[in-house]
This record gives C-alpha cells, sequence and structure tokens, in this order.
C-alpha cells in the first residue's frame, strides 16, 4: 500500500476492479450503426473489418514459428475468444473449423455477424492465402484452409 491510502479505499477499489465488466463502447456503437444500415454502409464496414483481420492475421504471423499450422492457428484464437467451433478434414484433404450457429458467441465477440464474417475471412487468409469463409445456414459459418503444397 502506499502511504497515505486507507485499507478501506484500497479494499473498495479491488472490489470495483473484480465486480465491473470490460467496458465495451465499440460494440453498442456498431450494432447502433448497422441496425438500420443501408447496405452500403454494411459493405463499408464489411470492408474495413476485412482489412483489420488481415492486419491482425499478418501480425499473429509475424510473431509465430515458421512451421505453424493455419488451421490450428484459427482454433486456437476462436477458442482464446470465447468462440465455440468445430475442426473437421475436408474431402479434398484440407482443413475445415465451423462457428456454431446462434451466433451469441461471435456477437460477444465482433458485436454484429455482419462484422464477424469479414475480419474472420481476412485472418484466415493471412494464415493461409487460399483459406475460403463460406457462410452457412442458421448463422453458421465454416473457414476451409485447402491442403498445403509441402
Amino acid at each position: 500500500m502506499r502511504t497515505g491510502t486507507s485499507f478501506a479505499r484500497d479494499w473498495q477499489l479491488i472490489k470495483v476492479a473484480r465486480s465491473l465488466r470490460r467496458h465495451d463502447v465499440a460494440g453498442p456503437l456498431v450494432r447502433g450503426l448497422l441496425r438500420d444500415a443501408s447496405p452500403d454502409l454494411v459493405e463499408q464496414v464489411g470492408a474495413i473489418a476485412g482489412r483489420l483481420g488481415a492486419e491482425d492475421g499478418t501480425a499473429l504471423l509475424a510473431c509465430n514459428e515458421e512451421q505453424f499450422d493455419p488451421p490450428t492457428l484459427m482454433e486456437g484464437l476462436l477458442l482464446r475468444w470465447g468462440i465455440p467451433c468445430e475442426p473437421g478434414e475436408a474431402a479434398d484433404g484440407g482443413t475445415t473449423i465451423t462457428i456454431g450457429g446462434d451466433g451469441s458467441a461471435v456477437c460477444e465477440t465482433f458485436a454484429d455477424v455482419r462484422v464477424a464474417g469479414p475480419y474472420l475471412a481476412g485472418y484466415a487468409r493471412a494464415l493461409q492465402h487460399d483459406a475460403v469463409l463460406k457462410p452457412g445456414a442458421g448463422g453458421r459459418m465454416t473457414i476451409w484452409f485447402p491442403p498445403r503444397g509441402e
């Protein structure tokens, strides 16, 4: 404790720090903007999200080992962000990662699925340039990583 502070004050600060949730202004702001947005605005926001995903994926690559496995990195990121996903093997020998259908975990992380899709697509392409995000029924998304040439 610092000199001149009281135990009661320090205890209150600890209690406040433990009880408050993360302060998020951007999420409600994005949800508000996209609620009644024109198709042009949704497209602009999606393009920005895609660029941000690509930048973040590129930054991750810069600090990883050379022999990384893109699908494993992507799965680890999704799990770290609290987004349930299911890895699988594609018929062509590639890897798929399916992201759940209810969208609540995706929207907790990205505020809106219209932001999540482009961001995740940009991120996956940064990890492996030929990766593809495929939207599915019921809010599901699948990221397909083609087999890598050795």
